[in-house]
């Protein structure tokens, strides 16, 4: 008689972060989708010094700029999915296109302006429009409206069409062929997804400055991962509610390299963040996962020692 198994999981899906909103998920198929792909290199800056930087590029250096990755180390690039096309979502579409030749999936109204600037065939980019779920091969795609956080605007930092500097601010600095249309279009067109991965295991993906609005469309769905924005301004208290609100088990966040700006404690950070969630007796938990790592989500069953 075979013995007892004590322990069995059954694997959802490979993930890892490697900048800004930049996640590798490995589907249990072997099929990857990439989000937002960027990435900095801290040598981009080698033999500069911090006074010859001008206000942008000082900005760019202290909260973009990292060291210890390749993107040649991308282990593949089925699916792309941007959320928007700002520099800091987008700079690595062409070089992962052009090595995994899959399909890029970007807000409609900035596809053509992305095929344009990334000399990306116009069939190999696939327009999303928010309200419509799409069914690919490997998972089903439902995307939602998005909005971009306006920090900038709200303080008076806006720039109208007529000023130039609209066409390169945002992309430039990050070796993004420039004058075009990405910065701007950036700002207009913003989405939020869910992906049901096909052992249906859901995972939303929202950013910006709309969750309340995002969290109503998608309070049925109930997702296992949350890829939430860690906007600068929100403490351990907002951060856990809105896990909460969206009724997911995990989380991991999105945009949270801004904490570098004020030089915060992120691992602290999301402490705080499921101090709450255990004291809401919630049993969702939040994680800030370590650049370039690798983590496997699974369900277990483990038998009690």
């Amino acid at each position: 008689m075979e013995p007892y198994v004590h322990e069995i999981s059954s694997t959802a899906l490979k993930i890892r972060w490697i900048s800004v909103q930049c996640y590798e998920i490995v589907l249990p198929n072997g099929k990857v989708i990439v989000t937002d792909p960027f990435y900095l290199d801290q040598r981009h800056f080698d033999g500069l010094r911090d006074e010859e930087l001008s206000k942008n590029q000082q900005m760019e250096k202290k909260i973009y700029a990292q060291t210890g990755f390749d993107p040649e180390l991308f282990t593949g690039a089925d699916y792309i999915l941007l959320n928007h096309v700002h520099g800091d979502h987008c700079n690595l579409v062409r070089k992962l296109w052009d090595k995994f030749y899959g399909r890029v999936l970007v807000p409609a109204g900035a596809a053509e302006e992305l095929a344009r600037v990334m000399d990306i065939p116009y069939p190999a980019v696939y327009p999303l429009y928010p309200g419509n779920t799409y069914y690919f091969d490997d998972f089903t795609l439902k995307v939602y409206p998005g909005a971009h956080d306006n920090r900038a605007f709200r303080e008076g930092k806006f720039q109208r069409p007529s000023d130039p500097r609209v066409l390169i601010d945002g992309t430039e600095g990050f070796g993004i062929p420039a004058p075009c249309r990405l910065g701007p279009l950036g700002s207009m067109f913003d989405f939020n997804y869910l992906i049901e991965t096909q052992n249906n295991f859901k995972i939303d993906f929202q950013a910006g400055r709309d969750f309340e609005e995002h969290v109503r469309h998608v309070v049925e769905e109930k997702p296992n991962l949350m890829l939430c924005h860690r906007i600068r301004i929100y403490d351990a208290a907002k951060y856990a509610g809105m896990i909460e609100q969206m009724g997911a088990q995990l989380c991991m966040p999105l945009h949270h390299n801004n904490a570098r700006a004020r030089g915060e404690d992120l691992n602290a950070y999301f402490q705080e963040v499921n101090k709450v969630l255990k004291a809401d007796g919630s049993t969702a938990r939040a994680f800030n996962p370590e650049p370039y790592k690798w983590y496997t989500i699974q369900t277990s069953i483990v038998a009690d020692e």
